[in-house]
């Protein structure tokens, strides 16, 4: 219930400000809450180092029960140039890398997909992305998102992973600054 307070009240603050414009940009600092394996704060960020290449990384220290472990996860992702015909404003993606899990139990393995992030109006972008993870017994992953933009360089991010097998699903909540 406190979650969905602290949702609700966020989401209205932000209604509330001025307009804003969503912009697809790849260098970015965010932090938030997440409800994984484990919950807990998180940490990411992102980096554009060439027109078609982004560097990411975040990092997790999650609890499960008495268990404490970190989730971190780094990659390169290749911007495709790749355009819907039903949003040429989009823009698709490829991504690898590796994530994992240390602490009270460790296991690192690797991850691929396909993505996408879509501007739909100056104040929001949706995300939607499908991945395969090779941690633990390998899962696939459906991903979609939204982020709102309440000042050019300040947005109000969440997101929804849909897991394969006996992963659990992840929920995301948080906000990111762009530079």
């Amino acid at each position: 219930m406190k979650k969905q307070l602290i949702c609700i009240m966020l989401f209205s603050s932000a209604a509330a400000t001025v307009q804003a414009n969503s912009d697809i940009r790849w260098d970015y600092l965010g932090l938030g809450y997440t409800d994984a394996a484990g919950d807990g704060p998180y940490i990411e960020g992102s980096l554009r180092v060439a027109p078609s290449w982004v560097l990411q990384g975040e990092f997790s220290p999650q609890t499960v029960a008495s268990q404490d472990f970190n989730a971190f996860r780094f990659g390169v992702t290749y911007l495709s140039g790749f355009k819907l015909d039903f949003t040429p404003n989009s823009q698709t993606y490829l991504q690898a890398g590796i994530d994992g899990v240390s602490g009270d139990r460790d296991d690192t393995g690797a991850f691929f997909g396909i993505g996408a992030r879509h501007p739909l109006t100056p104040q929001v972008e949706l995300l939607t992305e499908a991945s395969y993870h090779t941690l633990g017994d390998n899962y696939g992953s459906a991903t979609a998102g939204i982020a709102y933009y309440f000042s050019p360089d300040w947005a109000l991010r969440s997101t929804l992973s849909l897991n394969s097998g006996d992963t659990k699903n992840v929920f995301r909540f948080g906000m990111t600054y762009q530079f």
